[in-house]
């Protein structure tokens, strides 16, 4: 029942597109992920891209990939059945928290998956490591619960202990487990009693040394995760020791942000960014902060009469730990709905034993008042996420200045053709933070496809000069040079743009294009080869390949070519006359005619076919 009725709420989310917010480089621009051989494995298990370590989420796209290509309703649909596995898993482990209370347990489970905000962790493709790390975080808690409820112990905690390891390679916020399984020894467990000294007895020493595998996995899982984050981001050691008050107090108001969304889940923003110039003083801060704090204290004067409340606190908190400002390295953000999907858990558990609780009819008529109002809230949050501009519209609602609203709505509507609507937001974005390289990037974009190649120059260096490893910048920036004919400028710009990501596909075919201009064919075919071993679907990259081929004499093997470009893209003009020259040069006329036809028909201004086909016709 948990799992069909969380399907039942959800299924829209199938209908969404992928968003401009890691979607379109995890798939769109990622050839890396696009199945499951011996490469792709290998990039899978290796690769940090994107700063994250997730190399079971990568399988599973890979999976998604063979089965569905780059259509967002197969990747949706794997989150959305992910989600509903979660919700009854987490069930069972419901049932054994509650003392085998059914309806406590569904209501617990329900409240869990219905809630809206899951739906970040469901309709954004991305994060599907949310929903596969919760499903092996779930399945260890479930082990746990059993080894220490049923046995045999050790068969089952290594089953716990494995299902961790598979939850820290789908993502690693999974790290603070362990600190839950202690809190959940402590109650309802009642493995770890009294006072702090009797957690040092012999008895209590046995249960601190079965955490340490857990331990183990954990400090690795989070090691790395610092080391990436050290040597990823610069000015890392700067914003650590930077504003360590403020930080402190947007942590602490971030743990009662979330308690809050929980109860009052509305509205909902993809991103909650602090105004400029906020201080540690601020009311906000100091109301969030002094409600953590009291909340912290009442839980732990009240440990003996409620142990439930203690523990769902501190695997609330525990579980945030990863993701508060005081250890991230987001200097805007400083909460985000996903992080909730594993933190509420014990908030949802405190609800299902508040149903349980009460006389039967109330609990009825109350629960599904509640889960009704859930599920209307999360339908209205899919919507939000139902595309780009939808998402970005309704985060401006929320966030007027954020700097990633504004540019990612520009590009969306770009996106869409809106130009004029579309380049306000990025100069807007560029008001809030002046040296966004993205938005110059878009700007650059914007003048380029009016003609403006000084101004589009500019930007393009505006964006590499403020980020250097900016790849499609340096790309675009090559193109701008090329079309203003600084051929050594834009060779440059090229090659340091597969320097950045050799597996730059475009940036391959514009060098090849660039290297053909200076009639240097061998080397645009490597370039051209090497852009379609990346991307095999680019049809404009095999008729270059066949006009490089024609150049060198090599009118066969450019036939075939120009017959694969137009295999992939029917509609390619050039492609059809191209080969009309080389079908006409071996004589055979009348399919030459044929391709001139097509080729004008196509574009009827196309001035080169027109004249070949006058030629051709004269021959018959």
């Amino acid at each position: 029942m948990v799992a069909v009725l969380t399907l039942a709420v959800f299924w829209p989310v199938i209908d969404n597109q992928f968003v401009n917010w890691d979607d379109d480089q995890n798939f769109l621009q990622n050839p890396n992920f696009r199945g499951l051989g011996a490469a792709n494995l290998r990039w899978m298990f290796t690769t940090f891209h994107l700063g994250h370590y997730q190399p079971l989420t990568w399988i599973t796209l890979g999976f998604d990939y063979v089965i569905w290509g780059l259509n967002p309703k197969g990747y949706h649909l794997t989150n959305l059945l992910l989600h509903a596995v979660n919700a009854a898993v987490f069930y069972f482990v419901a049932l054994r928290l509650l003392g085998g209370k059914v309806w406590a347990a569904s209501g617990a489970a329900l409240f869990f998956a219905l809630h809206p905000l899951r739906v970040e962790s469901v309709a954004w493709a991305s994060e599907r490591r949310d929903v596969l790390a919760g499903l092996f975080y779930l399945l260890s808690a479930l082990a746990y619960l059993r080894a220490h409820q049923e046995g045999p112990r050790r068969r089952w905690l290594a089953v716990s202990v494995t299902a961790f390891g598979a939850a820290l390679l789908s993502k690693v916020i999974t790290v603070s487990l362990p600190v839950v399984f202690l809190a959940l020894d402590f109650y309802p467990l009642r493995r770890l009693r009294g006072g702090w000294r009797e957690w040092l007895t012999t008895e209590a020493r046995r249960v601190w040394a079965e955490k340490l595998p857990y331990a183990a996995l954990a400090a690795a899982a989070a090691w790395a995760a610092f080391a990436l984050q050290k040597a990823g981001v610069s000015g890392f050691a700067e914003h650590v020791a930077a504003r360590p008050g403020l930080r402190a107090g947007l942590s602490l108001y971030g743990v009662a942000v979330y308690l809050w969304k929980t109860i009052v889940p509305y509205p909902l923003y993809q991103q909650y960014v602090m105004t400029a110039g906020l201080s540690p003083w601020d009311k906000r801060i100091l109301l969030g902060a002094a409600v953590a704090v009291a909340i912290t204290a009442l839980a732990v004067a009240w440990r003996r009469r409620f142990p439930a409340a203690v523990t769902v606190w501190a695997c609330y908190a525990v579980s945030l730990l990863p993701v508060l400002s005081i250890a991230r390295v987001d200097p805007q953000q400083y909460v985000a709905d996903h992080h909730t999907y594993l933190a509420t858990l014990g908030l949802a558990l405190l609800a299902g034993a508040g149903v349980g609780a009460l006389p039967a009819r109330l609990a009825g008529g109350l629960g599904v008042a509640v889960l009704l109002a859930l599920s209307a809230l999360t339908r209205q949050q899919i919507e939000v996420w139902r595309d780009p501009v939808s998402l970005w519209t309704r985060t401006l609602a929320g966030s007027p200045d954020s700097v990633v609203a504004h540019n990612n709505l520009g590009e969306a509507l770009a996106d869409q053709g809106r130009y004029a609507e579309a380049v306000p937001h990025f100069l807007r974005a560029i008001q809030i933070k002046p040296n966004h390289a993205h938005a110059h990037y878009n700007l650059g974009l914007a003048a380029l496809r009016e003609g403006k190649l000084a101004e589009a120059a500019g930007r393009f260096e505006q964006a590499v000069r403020v980020e250097p490893a900016f790849a499609a910048a340096h790309n675009d920036l090559a193109n701008t040079y090329a079309a203003l004919g600084r051929l050594e400028a834009a060779l440059e710009h090229y090659r340091t743009a597969l320097r950045l990501q050799p597996g730059f596909a475009e940036a391959h075919y514009n060098l090849g294009n660039l290297l053909y201009r200076q009639r240097q064919f061998a080397q645009a075919i490597s370039h051209y080869r090497q852009a379609l071993l990346l991307n095999p679907s680019h049809a404009e990259a095999h008729n270059n390949w066949g006009v490089a081929l024609d150049a060198l004499g090599r009118a066969a093997e450019a036939v075939e070519h120009y017959r694969q470009a137009l295999a992939l893209d029917p509609g390619n003009a050039d492609a059809h006359n191209n080969l009309g020259v080389d079908l006409e040069a071996a004589g055979k006329i009348d399919e030459a005619l044929a391709h001139y036809q097509e080729a004008l028909r196509l574009n009827p201004s196309h001035g080169d076919a027109r004249a070949n086909l006058a030629r051709a016709r004269s021959k018959r």
